[in-house]
């Protein structure tokens, strides 16, 4: 479905999670906000937890732009609320990291609609 919904919306992105995370590690995240510019939706296949703290730093930030623009985003894989591991959302970054789940839920929500629409 995520692949589908990828190739029937106009501007939207596909991309393997770790394939994401990897792509974030080689740009600095001031540029984030400009990746997702004219981006109409993103849609992620493969979905698993982020491996470290500085993944998961990077992936806040880019959960913020994406936030930010209201760019709806649709995944398949785990749960966005499984993103993060147990250590993570107890340490000194918590908020970030649960801030980034709810925005990406929210996104995930809105994408929703358009996965109905196709």
């Amino acid at each position: 479905m995520v692949t589908r919904v990828a190739h029937a919306t106009e501007g939207a992105s596909l991309d393997a999670f770790p394939d994401l995370l990897d792509h974030l590690a080689r740009v600095h995240p001031s540029r984030y906000g400009a990746l997702t510019d004219g981006v109409g939706a993103v849609c992620l296949t493969g979905v698993r937890p982020v491996p470290d703290q500085s993944t998961a730093l990077r992936l806040v930030v880019l959960a913020d732009r994406l936030y930010d623009r209201e760019v709806p985003v649709l995944a398949s894989g785990m749960p966005f609320d499984q993103l993060f591991s147990e250590e993570m959302l107890k340490g000194g970054y918590r908020k970030k990291y649960f801030r980034a789940i709810s925005r990406l839920t929210a996104l995930a929500r809105d994408a929703k609609r358009l996965a109905d629409t196709v």
